[in-house]
């Protein structure tokens, strides 16, 4: 598999026309089909067919997916964010409980709830955050 990345630029580039026009109105996913077949027809004099207004269609629809999986995608991302955040949370709080509670240093407690060594630092420099 290959992936090929290429910057599409802005509409209001001096250099937006040609084959980055094209592709642009073809993967847009704010532009309509309509809108962009009359671009086509317009801008590149392509004729419109009914094949051709159903590949549109069809292209309409894939960037469209392409856009909402990137979303998905963020969100997901968003949402392992938020449960790291929170178990770092759990964890420092659960280390000042056993504090509190029983008297132990940062270290008993992080060795009591079996807190890698590698991962202490982070709790010591949250500890002395607060």
């Amino acid at each position: 598999m290959s992936v090929i990345l290429i910057c599409l630029g802005d509409s209001q580039d001096d250099k937006y026309e040609g084959i980055l026009k094209l592709l642009d109105v073809l993967l847009s996913a704010q532009k309509e089909p309509e809108e962009k077949k009359q671009i086509l027809a317009n801008d590149f004099d392509i004729k419109m067919t009914k094949q051709l207004e159903s590949e549109v269609s069809l292209m309409c629809n894939l960037s469209k997916g392409v856009e909402e999986y990137g979303r998905l995608i963020g969100r997901q991302q968003g949402l392992q964010e938020g449960l790291k955040e929170g178990l770092k949370e759990g964890i420092l709080s659960s280390i000042i409980n056993l504090m509190d509670s029983m008297g132990w240093s940062a270290e008993r407690a992080m060795d009591a709830l079996k807190i890698p060594e590698s991962e202490q630092r982070l709790y010591f420099y949250e500890l002395n955050k607060q």
